[in-house]
């Protein structure tokens, strides 16, 4: 089972749940936790409910985190596989810099070694906290540095179909090569926030998942 670690403030739950939609598309097997809920949970009660979804074969655990939440005792027993910090630069100007830098040390320590972060490259604070990290890293934005950025904001030829644009190879978890390319994908009428979209293509291409082999993503029951 690969667990994800989803951490931001407002903006994870629907990076979350449009991954969950892309991965149950797939037919994988995905549980969605709000760390909020594991609160009062001691750590051998996670330990056993994690091996509980793995009985059930459970292929992904996504656990949102709020930034703040970080300090909480459970999140040292918790092994994550993928790191996602969807943040915006908005989200974090007004934050002091001395306790961000201190929350981000704090987050990637929680990644295995051999674990991926996926980050937002436009945030150039959070890519300078992240220098020297020995982490796989994967970013997505619209900097033209990002491995994954879209070509499709403001086209109205798209409209439902948010384009992706793979500018770089990606190393997949399970140690394929995915070229650079482009997907499309039909997010059916619901509007959503490009940074969103493009958080969640980013971990669908490193888990191995061909986008443009989706059926259209049926969004319209997000909350």
């Amino acid at each position: 089972m690969i667990i994800a670690g989803i951490v931001g403030r407002g903006s994870k739950m629907h990076t979350a749940t449009l991954i969950n939609f892309i991965l149950s598309a797939k037919d994988k097997k995905v549980s969605v936790i709000d760390m909020r809920n594991l609160r009062d949970v001691k750590p051998q009660m996670l330990k056993d409910y994690f091996l509980e979804l793995t009985r059930n074969k459970t292929d992904f655990l996504l656990l949102k985190i709020n930034i703040y939440d970080q300090d909480k005792e459970i999140l040292d027993s918790i092994h994550f596989d993928v790191m996602i910090y969807d943040d915006k630069a908005d989200d974090i100007k007004e934050a002091d810099p001395v306790s961000e830098a201190a929350y981000m040390r704090r987050l990637f320590t929680l990644l295995d070694k051999k674990g991926t972060a996926i980050v937002n490259a436009d945030n150039a604070e959070l890519i300078r906290m992240l220098e020297g990290m020995e982490h796989y890293t994967v970013t997505y934005g619209f900097n033209p540095k990002a491995s994954v950025t879209t070509s499709s904001v403001g086209d109205e030829i798209y409209k439902d179909n948010f384009m992706c644009c793979l500018q770089r190879t990606v190393s997949t978890r399970s140690g394929g090569l995915v070229e650079p390319q482009e997907y499309k994908v039909n997010l059916g009428s619901r509007e959503l926030d490009d940074y969103n979209v493009l958080a969640a293509a980013s971990f669908a291409i490193v888990n191995g998942v061909d986008l443009n082999s989706l059926d259209p993503i049926k969004l319209e029951t997000m909350g």
